[in-house]
């Protein structure tokens, strides 16, 4: 399938169908260049594999010969055309320029009708014309005649044309126009393509292209021209530009200037392009000739582009000397106090060589182009004032601060480039001031923690000095040097250390940049288990939504320390106002926080959505570390379903991610999600290997906060498989830790731990304690576990009721929340307590109620030693038990079981595919 063609492939089938069926007809493609129509077509005839195909392409240089499509079309058919009757046959045979003499027209169509309905009563024969705006009149007079005439046969004709066909010979067709792309299918053409582009270069590329899968194919996805923030018009690939060269040729020349100028301008500025296409000799009747071209429109002091595409292609087109009349001629239109970046911008785009004036009015102008026209046009700004800065430390300054407004505008990958420009160019003290942490902050979204670290407290101790520039310590690795030694000006450090400044004061940014420093340690798994007394409060009290998401601290920690409920309402508060200040890549590091918070704290539809916008934005951005933890938290969304392939999948993605950067807390969460699934689906053995590893010294995975929050999940697991001492020794941590922190999931996961390990007389208390101590809410996972591990309990001692109590709510919420792996689990304990209480479309069933539950758990893939334990049977009866359920199911082993289900009459279910 063609992605976004799914309505105009339904259309070709129904003709093609309708020609086997002996209903002979046609249809007319209409759309643009590059819009697909070719591609269409040559799917039709993929598709057509028992016609007989006769295609042809128009050729506007023979556009004016009689007959010339005609030709190519019926070449395959030139030995069968001395068979039609003597008159057609000459007629034909002229036209195809085999025979001497004209042409009679009306013979030749009739001379075609023949040939096409003795070719159809063989097999079907599908025509198709591409380009048909450029066929001839006669070999369009003759097919739409033909055709006509052809109702009756199997016949199919397939054309295509650029423009609009009334008033033309092919409007006798059914005519399909073929319209650009929507954003989400041009946004899935774009993914297949790269692979996965960030969110601010795919905003560009999707402008730009406007819907033309053409365009989306040969822009340049992976340059300097397709970062989000370039400006204005971006190179065509060849084919591309062969697309629209006929068109543009087709143009007066000063109606391709205007189209130009409306181009380089890219604001849609009335006043600036009718000054500035004035000085380049358009006229008030070039503009008519656009307007009732459809090519622009005017309304409210804007000129709009119709076809962007067609005005990118005039700006492609025109040479090098005719861009730059063009950029001059907008400059001069655009002098004045409140378009003068603007002017400097357009006079800049003229130049190749240094000047100093104007690259100080490009960097002057950068915040007002920031207020108005967002971070990303100012980083664009200030990268073309780098271009023809001839001074380097100055240049340096300038990309390093460019880089700042890509990273605030989400452009990860552009920052990162043109920091490393910077570098190139300025010392480390420069770069602090004129993108404070800007080195730490992209190593910690996609690098290295440990490097993170070491960044952001280089970056805080230059911003914390603030003090004349020779006094200022280097922090360069080299601590007795000074910054004077790296000979930049004092005007220089002086404006850097403003833009520094820009967005709060240098102490709180400097504090800031330390809070993200232990942040990254803390990813390392080597940070102290401080208690985070009024952090969450100096979050609220902090006015800069992006001072505050450095205050904010990482969601396994809050969870740690049972302060997830708390958080939840500040995170959203800064995950609003970064939205609101347009700060892409800080918003990008909160979202998949916020997500874990509201996931845990039983906000499962607002958690999913918010995860969703975090992937929007960490896909293709560059940024592995943040992506890393959208797929985890995918991965424990799908282990709680018991969505295997799904949870396999996403655990890859994370450990791909993070394994090149040893991140312990990703590599980590990857680990605990995995054996989360393992727990779900019954395999204990892998469950207790892979959560063993995130307390085992040294492993990849290791990290203290996992490790914790991870505990019930691994105790279980070893008490499955008979690891008690080692179940014992990591509940006395859970323990202590529930001591210290007093969180009620690490009160309710204690208790929860020691009922699994104590004896009968002891359980119930702690599994009580369990129920009590944890999350109240009918939505809390937490809750819902210790009444299952408490309803299973009270099963296996025969206090059947009391256990119905506890797993009933159990599975609703299950249910409620999406866990259905969880809930099918609750269900089958539920049905084990024979207390009737069998979900709905339970059907009859051969087995006896004991067999079913055997069959039950051994679907589950348990032993018959575990089945006996469960049941309170030896492992001998389990035997028994099982040839019979063998016997009576009709099944050869009882691996067969777990296509049963149980639920619906003992239906055996087959896998898909």
């Amino acid at each position: 399938m063609l992605p976004g063609r799914e309505r105009e492939q339904n259309e070709l089938s129904r003709v093609l169908n309708e020609a086997r069926a002996g209903h002979g007809g046609g249809i007319l493609l209409w759309g643009e260049p590059g819009i697909g129509k070719s591609a269409l077509l040559r799917d039709a005839e993929q598709r057509a594999t028992e016609f007989r195909v006769l295609a042809s392409r128009g050729n506007s240089a023979e556009s004016e010969v009689d007959f010339a499509a005609l030709r190519e079309l019926l070449g395959p058919l030139a030995d069968r055309v001395p068979a039609l009757p003597g008159p057609q046959a000459r007629a034909l045979t002229a036209a195809l320029g085999r025979g001497p003499g004209p042409a009679d027209r009306f013979l030749v169509g009739a001379a075609l009708v023949t040939l096409l309905a003795a070719v159809a009563a063989e097999q079907p024969v599908l025509l198709i014309v591409d380009d048909a705006q450029w066929a001839d009149l006669a070999t369009a007079r003759a097919l739409t005649f033909a055709l006509r005439r052809l109702g009756a046969d199997r016949v199919a004709l397939l054309a295509a044309v650029r423009d609009c066909p009334a008033g033309a010979v092919w409007q006798s067709l059914r005519v399909l126009p073929v319209a650009p792309l929507t954003d989400a299918q041009a946004r899935h053409l774009l993914s297949r393509r790269s692979g996965g582009v960030g969110a601010p270069r795919a905003a560009r590329m999707l402008r730009l292209a406007d819907g033309n899968p053409l365009a989306l194919r040969e822009f340049p996805v992976d340059t300097e021209d397709g970062a989000g923030i370039a400006w204005g018009p971006a190179p065509f690939g060849p084919r591309l530009r062969a697309a629209f060269a006929d068109r543009l040729a087709a143009l007066d020349p000063a109606v391709r200037t205007l189209l130009t100028v409306v181009a380089a301008e890219d604001r849609g500025t009335l006043g600036a392009v009718t000054t500035a296409a004035a000085e380049l000799g358009v006229t008030p009747a070039h503009w008519e000739a656009a307007l009732e071209a459809g090519l622009l429109t005017v309304t409210d002091g804007r000129v709009d582009m119709r076809h962007r595409l067609l005005c990118g292609a005039a700006y492609d087109a025109a040479a090098p000397a005719e861009r730059r009349a063009v950029h001059l001629a907008l400059a001069a239109a655009l002098r004045g106090a409140e378009t003068s970046e603007l002017c400097a911008w357009h006079l800049a785009a003229g130049l190749d060589t240094p000047n100093p004036e104007l690259a100080q009015a490009l960097a002057d102008g950068a915040d007002r182009v920031h207020h108005r026209n967002g971070p990303l046009a100012a980083a664009a700004v200030l990268r073309r004032a780098a271009a023809i800065t001839a001074d380097p430390g100055t240049a340096g300054v300038r990309l390093a601060t460019a880089a700042r407004f890509a990273w605030e505008g989400g452009d990860i990958e552009s920052a990162r480039r043109l920091l490393t420009l910077a570098e190139t160019r300025t010392p480390p003290p420069a770069i602090a001031l004129a993108a404070p942490g800007l080195p730490g902050l992209l190593e910690l979204v996609a690098g290295d923690p440990a490097r993170a670290h070491t960044l952001l407290l280089r970056d805080a101790a230059v911003i914390a000095a603030q003090t004349p520039v020779p006094a200022v310590a280097s922090v360069d690795s080299r601590p007795h040097q000074r910054v004077s030694e790296f000979a930049i000006t004092s005007s220089e450090v002086a404006g850097a250390r403003a833009n520094a400044l820009r967005r709060g004061r240098g102490d709180d940014i400097a504090a800031g940049l330390r809070l993200l420093a232990g942040r990254a340690v803390w990813a390392l798994g080597q940070a102290p288990d401080l208690p985070m007394d009024g952090q969450l409060e100096a979050v609220t009290a902090e006015p800069s939504p992006i001072l505050s998401a450095q205050l904010l601290p990482g969601a396994e920690q809050l969870l740690e320390w049972g302060l997830a409920d708390q958080a939840v309402e500040p995170y959203l508060a800064v995950a609003a106002g970064l939205r609101a200040t347009g700060d892409r890549a800080a918003a990008i590091g909160v979202l998949p926080q916020l997500a874990t918070l509201q996931l845990a704290t039983g906000r499962w539809e607002a958690g999913e959505v918010t995860l969703a916008e975090a992937f929007e934005l960490a896909s293709g951005a560059g940024a592995d570390n943040i992506l890393a933890q959208c797929w985890n938290l995918r991965a424990r969304l799908s282990a709680q379903r018991g969505d295997a392939d799904l949870v396999a999948d996403s655990v890859d993605r994370a450990l791909a991610l993070s394994r090149p950067h040893s991140v312990p807390l990703l590599v980590g969460s990857a680990y605990w999600h995995h054996g989360f699934h393992a727990l779900t689906a019954g395999d204990a053995e892998a469950a207790y290997r892979r959560l063993r590893a995130l307390s085992q010294p040294g492993h990849e995975a290791a990290h203290p906060t996992l490790a914790r929050l991870a505990t019930l999940d691994l105790v279980e697991a070893a008490c499955r498989v008979g690891r008690f001492d080692e179940a014992a020794t990591h509940a006395e941590r859970i323990v202590a830790w529930a001591r210290r922190s007093r969180a009620r999931w690490a009160l309710a996961a204690a208790y929860s731990c020691r009922a699994l390990l104590s004896e009968e007389d002891r359980a119930e208390h702690y599994y009580r304690r369990a129920v009590a101590a944890g999350d109240a809410r009918h939505t809390s996972f937490g809750r819902a576990r210790s009444q299952l591990l408490y309803g299973k309990w009270l099963r296996r001692v025969r206090r059947r009721r009391d256990a119905a109590e506890q797993l009933r709510p159990a599975a609703d919420a299950f249910e409620l929340i999406g866990a259905a792996a969880w809930a099918a689990r609750t269900r089958t304990e539920l049905d084990l307590t024979g207390t009737g209480a069998k979900p709905a479309g339970t059907g009859s069933t051969p087995l006896t109620v004991q067999e079913s539950q055997v069959a039950r758990l051994a679907a589950q893939g348990l032993t018959n030693r575990e089945i006996g334990a469960e049941l309170f049977l030896s492992p001998r009866t389990v035997g028994h038990h099982m040839s019979r359920i063998l016997e009576k199911l009709g099944l050869t082993g009882r691996s067969e079981l777990r296509g049963i289900d149980f639920d619906n009459g003992m239906r055996l279910t087959l896998p898909s595919g």
